[in-house]
């Protein structure tokens, strides 16, 4: 999902949130999105906080690299 985000020109910011279950929001910023997009990135937040807080992933930086633009 993270280079789906990326490829689609989409930055992700990830910020401290005590309200949500995660301990994180994630925000985007680029292109319009739909609420089935946007359905989609919500089930697949634990991931995308996995790879954008380099947690728990061993391939973090080949990620990283990849979805660079």
């Amino acid at each position: 999902m993270f280079l789906e985000l990326r490829a689609r020109g989409f930055e992700l910011l990830t910020q401290k949130s005590p309200e949500d279950l995660t301990g994180y929001a994630i925000s985007l910023v680029g292109p319009a999105y739909d609420d089935e997009f946007l359905q989609r990135i919500k089930a697949n937040k634990p991931g995308l906080l996995k790879v954008l807080l380099n947690r728990w992933d061993p391939d973090f930086e080949a990620i990283q690299q990849e979805g660079a633009p």
